[in-house]
């Protein structure tokens, strides 16, 4: 790794508070564009236009990248060369670029989620293999060691399952919840967010609390040297997101759910099914962590068919409901905010 890498990197653990993780993504990120300047016999400290747009037409057409993993390195490239230049001007590239040489246009997706009918599904399937687990040790003769730890397995799933489906967290935050992080006064967990930003959740709320609460004492009984709350059962490791994936993987398949369903469209789905309840937009960017609520109206204000068949069943001219006029002002008043961001 070049020094000004080296540089860079504390730069974005020390100064900009981002996780490791996000550390070790941003270099690898500026490695590769790195050797495609070598490669390309470029010096850094002769970068034109014409080099970013051979980097993006090899991002796209060698690396088959998608729209959003082009625009992310691209900013990563930017936010490079802007340290470089401001941090250490002695070795800054003379470059003649400007924000707009960085900028990439992204193909805008629906965000895929699952329905409030299908999370309730997927939960329930948890919830019967914690029962199948709690049956095959009160069933079992001789050593329990293994049907015990089964159990342990199935009641720690339901609980990060249930966790992720009322919370919205990212799957890295809840597997770096400690049990020092659990405000059992106010019913409350503190989330280590992105840039070491923190924020609330609570779990007090309909349907999580009597899976978590039960997990927590479990946990809390195995006595382990490290606070981690979510471990694996082989070693009591803490445990990682890969780990949780295969998990929920089976219980995709054995709730006949289909497709690459990631825990992060559980956080997707929290989000949709929130704001097609009717909750405020503000409220819910709080909740996700989100910088601004720009980022979640972008993401999550579009609608499920089953929200898009039940106006149009409403509200078609053929319709023979009859609306209050009273109900419409409401409805036209709430929606102006949105009308005016997008118009």
């Amino acid at each position: 790794m070049s020094e000004n890498l080296v540089e860079f990197s504390r730069h974005l653990e020390l100064e900009r508070g981002y996780s490791q993780h996000t550390v070790a993504t941003y270099g690898r990120i500026v490695e590769d564009f790195l050797s495609f300047l070598a490669r390309s016999k470029v010096r850094l400290r002769r970068i034109r236009k014409e080099d970013i747009r051979a980097y993006v037409v090899y991002l796209c057409q060698e690396k088959y990248n998608s729209s959003r993993s082009v625009r992310l390195k691209l900013q990563v490239i930017k936010a490079f060369l802007a340290f470089l230049a401001e941090q250490l001007s002695n070795a800054a590239p003379k470059l003649a670029l400007g924000s707009r040489d960085f900028s990439y246009k992204v193909e805008q997706k629906d965000v895929e989620s699952l329905s409030e009918e299908q999370l309730a599904k997927l939960l329930e399937t948890a919830v019967e293999s914690h029962k199948q687990a709690r049956t095959a040790l009160e069933t079992a003769t001789g050593k329990t060691a293994l049907c015990r730890k089964r159990l342990f397995a199935a009641q720690r799933d339901l609980a990060l399952l249930a966790l992720l489906i009322a919370t919205g967290l990212r799957i890295a935050e809840a597997l770096a919840i400690g049990l020092g992080d659990i405000d059992f006064v106010d019913r409350s967990i503190l989330i280590h967010g992105k840039g070491k930003k923190l924020r609330k959740v609570f779990f007090d709320l309909e349907g999580l609390s009597r899976h978590l609460l039960p997990y927590i004492e479990a946990r809390r009984a195995l006595q382990l040297d490290h606070d981690r709350l979510f471990v694996e059962i082989k070693t009591f490791a803490p445990l990682r997101s890969r780990g949780f994936q295969k998990r929920l993987k089976a219980y995709l398949q054995q709730a006949g759910l289909r497709g690459a369903i990631t825990p992060h469209i559980l956080r997707h789905s929290f989000a949709t099914v929130a704001i097609e309840k009717g909750a405020n937009i503000k409220a819910v960017s709080q909740i996700l962590g989100h910088a601004n609520c720009k980022i979640t109206i972008d993401l999550y204000t579009h609608l499920s068919s089953e929200h898009l068949r039940a106006v149009m069943q409403r509200c078609n001219p053929l319709s023979k409901e009859v609306i209050p006029i009273e109900e419409r002002i409401e409805m036209r008043k709430k929606h102006l905010p949105y009308l005016e961001r997008t118009g």
